[in-house]
């Protein structure tokens, strides 16, 4: 099976950046904080989850990882995971509504069929080292970032060194794949994100042929060109 190993920065046209343009609602007006966020409990220790020490301990795991973040303290927007505040449950259908026609509209013109993952981080935000094993797919993570003063790192298996990312301000876009662990080792993709301003985080999946490889592709010279 043919893959790609790595992310890869993708520059947004005009097009895509028209299309990501509802999503900026949620980091409007302090809108996301109409969800709770996550694991307010360990906002504290984010030096610790985004750090090297924890990245090896993950690491060492091996497949005894399950892919999943340990931690994440964002305003989760995942459909499967909705945290109301009071104030928000007063405002759920219309917030919902906003929801939808956001997902919606990039979905139908990505030609992408998950989402993957929906939040805002605050300043201060972050997800912990981990890989996705669980759920290998080739991806588009879109990122927008209110003054660029975040990050989103990997593991280089080529170099055996951590690959840092630098946000920019507005939107930017990575695009690779997340292996799992029946594949090649260099398909793992340990990663994590940090954040010292307002980061909104949108991805997408597709599945793990090689038609999507090809797709992936394709929809890589439609938000670029």
């Amino acid at each position: 099976m043919t893959m790609r190993f790595g992310l890869y920065d993708i520059p947004l046209n005009d097009w895509a950046l028209n299309v990501l343009k509802p999503a900026e609602w949620f980091v409007t007006d302090d809108n996301y904080k109409y969800m709770h966020a996550t694991a307010v409990n360990k906002k504290n220790e984010r030096d610790y989850y985004v750090g090297d020490d924890y990245r090896k301990q993950i690491m060492d795991k091996g497949n005894r990882h399950d892919g999943f973040p340990e931690v994440i303290y964002s305003h989760s927007f995942s459909f499967n995971n909705i945290h109301l505040s009071d104030e928000g449950k007063k405002n759920v259908d219309e917030i919902m509504d906003r929801v939808n026609d956001a997902l919606g509209s990039v979905l139908a013109n990505f030609c992408l069929r998950r989402n993957a993952l929906f939040s805002v981080y605050p300043p201060g935000g972050f997800i912990s080292w981990h890989n996705n094993a669980n759920a290998a797919a080739y991806n588009f993570i879109f990122t927008w970032s209110e003054t660029g003063e975040g990050w989103f790192k990997y593991w280089d298996w080529k170099t055996n060194s951590v690959i840092e990312m630098p946000d920019v301000p507005g939107w930017q876009c990575k695009a690779g794949y997340f292996g799992a662990y029946r594949d090649p080792k260099e398909s793992w993709c340990y990663h994590a994100a940090s954040t010292d301003c307002l980061r909104m985080t949108i991805a997408f999946t597709l599945d793990r042929s090689e038609m999507s490889l090809g797709l992936q592709n394709e929809i890589m010279d439609d938000l670029s060109q």
